[in-house]
């Protein structure tokens, strides 16, 4: 078992004196762009931006993905690092998330240092609405369509009065300043929105309790001497490179790379993650020296930190300390101090601390104009972790409970405890013809007293003989008489006596 913890100290500390070693040999700091480029293995297979219009696709079901703006966001930074000629948003989408795309427009996008288009192909509504309106131009196919961007609830539920008050402001002031920042009108992308107003764009009138929903060549009429919203109409994106001066330049699809998908996936398999470390961490203490449990659970907890850090959520070596420091603690009341209570519960409360604020977004903390922990929306950085975190634990004490009662039954587990045949004439009374005795029988029978509080478990003295051991009832007390009840190679089970018996 101290292998195991020895083997997971020294994961933690071989990832330290990486970090380390590459100070004190005053190697140069990384920009943020490159920071964010080397955050996620795999980079140097993906194909390079330089001169290149870089076009991010936009489908059904992105907009509704934490992970895909984690991916985008690294994107642009890729598309400034690497002087590519422009960035193209390829929409076809019903909508999504929406202070993720409030984030999106108003922080990432507004970075960009090279000119952005949006392509309708074929709708943009909702979120999908709100990324178009962040791009410099806006161009539609010939049959597509853009609008309905009214904030509702992801589970279909209405919305306070007052809390859809507060958004619908929020959201008002986004739209201002991105539409002022691109010259564009503010009441045509506001008319999609908020539906407390009527809107006349001319021969398009927008009632009281509507919202605004534009074809490809509603979005292209003139109004007030300029287009409405869209700034053509095409066919493909040669056709829109070709309006923007860009013939014959290269395209390019930003596409995750497969150590990306990997960590994204790993990431949102966190809750799994969880439930299988805890698990392999039991089995090894049931098992005897270093093995299966032991090499399942550390397989699992580096999958967990690495890839949270690795989709761009807080995990990192500050958080992997504190969770080492955890299981120390926790060491320390199972195996030195058993029934003490206090190390245990620190331990506890560090190894889950570090575990739920691992799966936190990198930006829970960060200082942006659209979100942060005093807006409406900061449920949405500890929602996902809670959930997680709750399925982890309920999970595993499922797990666990089923494992206290069967594993001992298994095969597998069958293979791993010590085996030894009991002699001719031994303390069981038994003969030669009772060869296939086990060793998990020779403590049944023995008396001894309570060395350290049970609560179940603890320690027992048997005339010497120090064991592990867990009170059948509940908790018996220090100094107390005990007997061994039961042994089945997971555990043994004592219960108080009485001496005079």
């Amino acid at each position: 078992m101290m292998n195991y913890f020895v083997l997971l100290a020294v994961l933690v500390f071989s990832q330290l004196s990486v970090s380390s070693t590459a100070l004190a040999n005053n190697e140069p700091q990384l920009t943020s762009s490159e920071v964010a480029n080397k955050r996620v293995f795999g980079k140097s297979d993906e194909e390079s931006f330089e001169g290149k219009v870089v076009v991010i696709k936009v489908g059904e079901k992105d907009l509704m993905n934490g992970h895909a703006f984690k991916f985008w966001r690294r994107v642009i930074e890729r598309v400034n690092a690497e002087n590519a000629r422009a960035v193209v948003f390829d929409l076809d989408t019903p909508g999504g998330l929406a202070f993720d795309t409030a984030e999106l427009i108003m922080v990432d996008m507004q970075k960009l240092k090279v000119p952005s288009f949006s392509y309708v192909n074929q709708q943009a509504l909702s979120a999908g609405a709100l990324v178009a309106s962040g791009t410099d131009a806006i161009y539609m196919h010939p049959v597509s369509t853009i609008g309905a961007a009214a904030v509702v609830a992801g589970n279909g539920a209405e919305i306070p009065k007052q809390m859809r008050a507060k958004i619908e402001s929020a959201f008002n002031a986004f739209v201002r300043a991105v539409a002022k920042s691109k010259g564009r009108n503010p009441d045509v992308i506001r008319s999609m929105m908020i539906t407390d107003e009527y809107y006349n764009f001319g021969h398009i009138q927008v009632e009281e309790g509507e919202l605004l929903t534009l074809t490809a060549d509603e979005a292209v009429a003139e109004y007030q001497g300029e287009p409405l919203l869209a700034k053509g109409i095409v066919n493909d994106l040669e056709e829109l490179l070709a309006m923007e001066g860009l013939s014959g330049v290269e395209l390019v699809d930003a596409q995750l790379g497969g150590m990306d998908k990997f960590a994204y996936w790993v990431a949102a398999s966190s809750s799994l993650l969880i439930l299988v470390g805890i698990a392999g961490a039991y089995l090894e203490i049931k098992t005897p020296g270093f093995g299966i449990g032991g090499g399942i659970s550390l397989i699992a907890f580096a999958l967990f930190f690495f890839g949270n850090y690795a989709a761009g959520n807080m995990a990192g070596y500050g958080l992997m300390i504190l969770f080492l420091l955890g299981v120390i603690f926790v060491i320390v009341e199972f195996f030195l101090l058993p029934g003490l209570i206090f190390p245990g519960v620190v331990g506890g409360l560090l190894i889950m601390g570090s575990l739920f604020v691992s799966m936190f977004d990198g930006l829970a903390f960060s200082d942006n104009a659209a979100r942060g922990w005093d807006s409406v929306d900061a449920w949405e950085f500890i929602r996902q972790p809670s959930l997680n975190l709750a399925i982890a634990i309920m999970g595993s004490t499922l797990l666990l409970l089923l494992m206290m009662r069967f594993l001992s039954h298994l095969p597998l587990f069958s293979l791993l405890v010590i085996k030894k045949e009991l002699k001719t004439g031994d303390s069981m009374g038994r003969d030669e013809t009772s060869s296939s005795a086990v060793a998990t029988t020779k403590h049944k029978g023995m008396r001894g007293v309570a060395s350290t509080d049970l609560r179940p478990a603890g320690k027992g003295d048997f005339d010497g003989e120090v064991l592990d051991v867990t009170a059948k009832q509940g908790f018996i007390e220090e100094g107390a008489a005990i007997a061994v009840v039961s042994e089945d190679g997971v555990r043994i089970l004592v219960e108080e006596i009485d001496l005079e018996r």
